[in-house]
């Protein structure tokens, strides 16, 4: 899957969802195929191009702070304390934790602020599901453990279906 971008966030709507159109091999944006656009959550959308940088990010970080750098479950977590689903004190937590600590949800039913699972990486649903029961995801993706916001393909992305990675596990709920 191509990720998809949205470069600025003078771009983002406020107070409704925006859309995000897939970035061609040119850099520039181009319609998606079929010319559908992925809708995503506008409080999220402002960390597109976050960097990613290994071990960043927790519950307690403050959201601006991220475009410092943020690592996948530390995106996820501060992700969910934005959308009132985590607070800011609770423990910081990996990717694996996250899993543990929450519920699979069938194809379908997820909703913006779930989680989806791979092993070892998390990502958040960042829009209603499409035809095929998959939703569009965000977070910090592309970077490893010696990812230190040196790498300008590792930054937070979205990307049009959970499906984006191979090795999609499942979406799921963090339980309260």
């Amino acid at each position: 899957m191509i990720p998809l971008w949205m470069l600025g966030a003078a771009a983002a709507a406020a107070g409704g969802a925006w859309y995000v159109r897939q970035r061609g091999a040119n850099s520039q944006r181009e319609d998606m195929a079929e010319n559908q656009s992925v809708v995503c959550d506008p409080t999220l959308s402002t960390a597109l191009g976050w960097p990613y940088w290994f071990g960043k990010g927790s519950p307690a970080t403050v959201w601006e702070s991220g475009a410092n750098g943020v690592d996948c479950s530390g995106f996820a977590q501060m992700a969910l304390v934005q959308l009132n689903r985590l607070s800011s004190s609770a423990a910081d937590r990996g990717a694996r934790t996250l899993a543990d600590d929450s519920d699979p949800i069938e194809l379908g039913q997820q909703q913006i602020g779930d989680l989806a699972y791979y092993p070892g990486h998390v990502m958040v649903v960042a829009g209603t599901p499409g035809p095929d029961g998959h939703s569009p995801v965000i977070g910090a993706s592309g970077g490893t453990s010696s990812t230190m916001g040196n790498d300008e393909n590792a930054r937070v992305k979205l990307f049009s279906s959970g499906k984006y990675r191979s090795d999609f596990v499942t979406y799921m709920r963090l339980r309260a």
